[in-house]
């Protein structure tokens, strides 16, 4: 039986990065399933359960949907066929990350606690809502490797301000949630993935950067297949992911 495919977003993130790169990228993901968060990782594979009673499933999970995946995963058990993992976000406790994370400032701000993690969320969402293309090309200012093609594609960043509103208006609460729930220790969830898993990290990648990869494929039990990707930073291998594997 032909698998079922669940997507689980970046945060911000949205259904827009399956479109983001042009229609033809995007008609590979067609048979994508986005997975809608916002409840703890145990009722969501609750939800995903009774949606999709019969079949395998596929897990694709990008960024910071990539830990989202890695934590519903042991709760759907032997459903669970294989786990794509793409520019994936691993525990922040593996390693010393933070410094090479273009995404530090949001993670340092829930790290400190809920009071400078909502100020800071309320700025963003005040942002997304009066200028989402501008905060979106800002946070494409630095971009590294190939993303800086991306940085300059108006449909790319119209894509992305498509998900940061998405994120940080329409979803707030579910995001606030998950990045909280990102930041604690949750290493020992690891221990829990006992299903096959790829990972795809671009060698330039500065959101998650290669050394996260690395300590992520060593510290599940299944060592996971890891493709470096030369020159790609974080959506660039994403783009390539669903340009070559989508389907696959």
């Amino acid at each position: 039986m032909h698998a079922t495919t669940l997507y689980f977003h970046g945060l911000p993130g949205s259904v827009a990065e399956l479109a983001g790169f042009g229609p033809e990228i995007a008609a590979r993901a067609a048979g994508f399933h986005v997975v809608q968060r916002g409840e703890g990782f145990a009722h969501l594979a609750q939800h995903i359960a009774m949606r999709f009673p019969e079949g395998p499933l596929r897990l694709v999970g990008f960024s910071l949907g990539a830990a989202a995946a890695l934590r519903v995963a042991p709760h759907l058990g032997d459903r669970v066929e294989r786990i794509d993992l793409v520019s994936p976000a691993a525990p922040l406790q593996l390693g010393d990350f933070l410094s090479g994370m273009a995404g530090a400032p949001v993670f340092r701000a829930a790290l400190a606690g809920r009071l400078p993690f909502a100020a800071l969320t309320l700025l963003q969402a005040q942002a997304a809502r009066l200028a989402p293309d501008k905060m979106a090309a800002a946070l494409m200012a630095k971009a590294k490797g190939e993303d800086r093609a991306l940085a300059a594609d108006p449909r790319f960043i119209a894509a992305l301000a498509q998900s940061l509103r998405h994120s940080l208006l329409d979803q707030r609460a579910a995001y606030a949630s998950e990045i909280r729930a990102y930041v604690s220790d949750w290493r020992a969830d690891l221990a829990q993935v006992r299903q096959p898993s790829h990972i795809w990290q671009g060698s330039a990648d500065d959101w998650t950067p290669r050394e996260m990869a690395e300590a992520l494929a060593a510290a599940l039990p299944t060592r996971p297949q890891v493709t470096m990707l030369p020159g790609r930073s974080h959506f660039s291998t994403l783009r390539h992911y669903l340009a070559r594997e989508a389907v696959a």
